[in-house]
This record gives C-alpha cells, structure tokens and sequence, in this order.
C-alpha cells in the first residue's frame, strides 16, 4: 500500500508538468507568466507550504533537546549533499555555462513537494515534521550559497539574501512550535489552502519552461545522466552510511536517505529566472530526475530502508 500511494503521488507530479508543457507549447503560459509565477511561488506559496508543514504537524512529544537534534543531524545532511554535488561537477569538469545549475541540481532537493509527502507516507507525521525542520539547513544553504553560484563571480552573495520570504517563514515556524504559541483555526485554514497550491503552480511553473524542449535530447546529455547518477546513487548510498555511523534514530535516519534520493528542487528554476538565467536548463533536470524518481524512490526505500 505504501509503494503504490508513493508511485500515485510522483505520478500526480508529472502529469502537471506535462500540462504545464502543454500549455507552453500552446503559447498560454508565456515567460511573463514564467516570471511572474517564480515570484509567487518563491514568496507567497512556499511560504505558507512551510508554516503550514510546522502547525499542521502533532509535535507535542518532541523535546527541545530531541528539536536540537534533528536540526544537526539535518544540517549535516545537507552539507553533505552539496558537498557531493560541488565536488561531482568540478571532478567532471562540466562546462562552465551549465555548472551553476547543474550543481543546485544536485544539491538542492525537493523536499517540501517530493520529500516531505513521502516521508510522511512511510513514517507519518514524525517524519513530516523532521522534513519541515530541515527547511532552516536547506534555506540557508541554497538562499546564500546557492544563490550566490547562481549569480556567478559578477553578482556573488548579498547579505539581503538571508532574509529571503522563504527563509523568515521557516525560522517564524520554529519559534511558533519552539514557544508552542497557538494558531488560530482561521489562519490555520487560510495557511492550508493558499499552500495547497504550491505543488500544483510549482509544477506548472516546470513544465511551462519546459515547452520548447526536446526532452529526449535532454535525456542523452552527458550533464543529465551525470545528475542522475550523483542525485539517485551517490548521494544516498553517501548518506545511507553516514546516518549509520551518526544516528541512531530509524526514523531520522530514513528520512534523511530519502531526502539525498530525492528528485531536484523546483525552486532551482524559480531562482535560475530570479537571477537572469534561462529556466530551460534546470527544469530538464528537474523534469528529467522527477520522471526517474518514480522508480528511484520505491527502489531506494527498499534497498535501503
């Protein structure tokens, strides 16, 4: 039951992407709208997608201790990744146009819409939570670092950076379960429904740059069968040992493998547009290793886990 509620869910995401291609193909969706859904999807969805993921979630029998501790244990995780992708791209030498994008690729995972459901579906809400929590690590690196690499040796990292929407959403989710402040149950409802559109306009938002490119050409690029190697062996067989040697926790544990197999982040192509790059390049990645996570995930838990 589990392996085919997985399998529904990936399929519901690919079946957006192909709309969105659809209607870019159709000349509907246009790179204004492209431009003008980033914004949204970056400052508006995302941000309600991330309170929403903390208050929903049961956490009264979590210690602050036991917070602390999955907040390290993340944050190591993610280092970890990026490492894998920083040093992947620069060992195989990709050229220099695609290598920003190719290394947030990487290292940059979708774990609020790929991640998160999935976590939730083999741990439930445990696991949920541990994935919402990983949203300090995962912002800070890519809303700094990943940001910074985006805009390349002429625009580098700016301090406003940290205090992106996305970022300022996750440390006020902490501090409402830190503090235990209650949420009233109509911003709670206006919370839910505003971030139920994220996955739905975030993969519109993919497959609506996607509507100029021959994805079987994408398919034979050396860059995409290197993602793929690194995104779906490399980094979660990496992580897979290194929870064993540092967690003892079978739930955190499982929850941080699965995140290192998970497909790329949407929000590469939302940033690649915000900084001036073309979003074709990242959204082949990310349409390419959300088709191969279909497979990759279900085989991953049952290798792995």
């Amino acid at each position: 039951m589990q392996m085919s509620a997985l399998l529904t869910k990936m399929a519901l995401f690919v079946i957006v992407i192909l709309i969105g291609m659809l209607g870019a193909r159709k000349k509907i969706l246009t790179k204004d709208f492209n431009r003008g859904l980033s914004w949204l999807v970056v400052n508006i969805f995302i941000v309600a997608a991330i309170i929403n993921s903390v208050i929903s979630m049961d956490a009264s029998s979590l210690t602050l201790r036991e917070l602390g501790f999955i907040l390290l244990i993340s944050s190591v995780c993610y280092v970890v990744i990026y490492l894998i992708g920083a040093l992947t791209v620069r060992l195989f030498r990709v050229e220099k146009e695609k290598a920003p994008q190719l290394e947030l690729l990487m290292s940059a995972i979708n774990n609020l819409f790929v991640t998160l459901p999935v976590v939730e579906t083999i741990y439930g809400g445990k696991g949920a939570f541990i994935i919402a929590l990983g949203c300090i690590p995962f912002n800070l690196l890519l809303f700094t670092y990943g940001i910074a690499r985006l805009r390349g040796s002429g625009g580098g990292f700016h301090p406003r950076d940290i205090l992106s929407a996305p970022l300022a959403a996750t440390l006020a989710a902490v501090l409402l379960f830190a503090l235990r402040v209650p949420v009233p149950t109509p911003v709670r409802s206006i919370l839910s429904s505003v971030s139920a559109a994220t996955v739905p306009m975030s993969m519109l938002l993919v497959g609506s740059s996607l509507g100029s490119v021959n994805l079987g050409k994408a398919l034979r690029d050396r860059s995409m069968i290197l993602l793929a190697a690194e995104r779906f062996v490399l980094a979660p067989v990496i992580v897979f040992f290194l929870m064993k040697l540092i967690c003892r926790d079978d739930i955190l544990s499982g929850a941080m493998v699965i995140t290192a197999a998970s497909p790329s982040a949407i929000l590469v192509t939302a940033l690649s547009l915000q900084t001036g790059r073309s979003g074709e390049y990242s959204s082949e990645g990310i349409t390419v290793t959300t088709l191969l996570s279909m497979i990759t995930i279900p085989l991953t838990v049952y290798l792995l886990l």
